[in-house]
């Protein structure tokens, strides 16, 4: 059985999937990590945003992500 404290940070790894749709996200979002990204059309992105991120694109890529339901009128 896996320890789950053990981080596998490999290419191919969940770890690193969620990182690279984490990139995406960013692109998408228009966010950066630079923090003198202020000007511009891109928006720093906190360390809040960043962590929150990152764990939902892990829970995403290990099939546990949680989605609030939408209700969508007229469908």
């Amino acid at each position: 059985m896996s320890d789950p404290s053990i981080l596998h940070f490999g290419e191919g790894s969940p770890e690193m999937i969620a990182y690279k749709l984490l990139l995406d996200v960013m692109k998408v979002e228009n966010r950066t990590i630079a923090s003198n990204a202020t000007a511009g059309p891109y928006t720093p992105a906190d360390r809040h945003y960043l962590l929150n991120t990152y764990h939902e694109c892990l829970m995403a890529v290990r099939g546990k992500r949680i989605v609030a339901s939408t209700s969508r009128s007229g469908t």
